[in-house]
């Protein structure tokens, strides 16, 4: 197994976090994967055969998916030779190029990005191996939309960006007074600029450094992390990551240590 990241154009540093790429993963054995709710949108290209679980249903997946800000841990199984090429957007930076709102449902998410001229000829240099030549295609890609979608960063990109730099601890309230909004101008304008709540998008990013830390270092106390990130107490903390990986912290620290045994990531910078 192989991972890589890069980081996109300058041009392109306020709305795309990074790049990453996974390769030389061959299955051939159908493997289940549940991905984590997270603070970023994952715009991904992908070789081999791929199904998420839909209600009681599994439905097979395009080879250009976007998706993100899920609340819940999200089933998918997974084929074949598989290769991936993942553009990780802000939320805002995803809304701006491709119009993704969190209201919209996932097939007309995909549809936005698996019926394009570009997601095609990206997908098709993966299964060639053409890494290079398809992160080329992907930026140039990004920034065609970026031409075409320039915007000036509102104040509810600016509160979003914000949230990210405080890692999530923050009131929206607050954040109204700070760049002189009422919250409910700020809810409006978070919602037409970032596609979702300024509520939501804080619980996810102090979620996900949550885990992030955990994931990194397993034997992390789990009383000074909901201190560090503004946690009430602890229970707040083993009540939040129970809502949104259906297990305790602990569970997720054995998980995380084994994984860290078993699958080194060559290469790997996960952030």
């Amino acid at each position: 197994m192989r991972f890589r990241n890069y980081a996109p154009d300058a041009r392109l540093r306020g709305l795309v976090q990074d790049y990453w790429e996974m390769d030389e993963v061959v299955l051939d054995h159908h493997e289940q994967h549940h991905t984590l709710p997270e603070r970023s949108i994952r715009l991904t290209f992908a070789t081999g055969h791929s199904w998420r679980q839909v209600g009681q249903s599994w439905v097979k997946a395009p080879p250009a998916t976007l998706s993100g800000l899920i609340l819940q841990p999200q089933p998918s199984v997974v084929l074949g030779e598989v290769r991936a090429l993942v553009a990780e957007l802000y939320p805002w930076g995803a809304r701006q190029l491709l119009g993704w709102n969190a209201a919209t449902p996932q097939a007309e998410l995909d549809a936005l990005v698996s019926g394009t001229s570009a997601g095609r000829e990206i997908v098709a240099l993966l299964e060639l191996g053409e890494w290079e030549a398809a992160r080329q295609v992907l930026e140039a890609w990004l920034l065609s939309l970026l031409n075409g979608h320039a915007a000036e960063a509102g104040k509810g990109v600016e509160a979003a960006e914000r949230i990210y730099r405080a890692l999530g601890k923050v009131r929206v309230a607050d954040l109204a007074e700070e760049l002189n909004l009422s919250p409910r101008q700020l809810e409006r304008l978070f919602a037409g600029q970032v596609g979702v709540s300024a509520k939501t998008l804080a619980r996810l990013v102090r979620f996900e450094e949550a885990h992030f830390r955990i994931r990194q270092a397993p034997d992390t106390s789990v009383a000074d992390l909901a201190f560090d990130l503004g946690f009430f107490d602890q229970a707040h903390l083993i009540k939040e990551f129970r809502a949104l990986t259906l297990m305790t912290p602990r569970a997720f620290a054995e998980l995380s240590a084994r994984r860290l045994e078993d699958t080194p990531l060559e290469g790997w910078v996960p952030r």
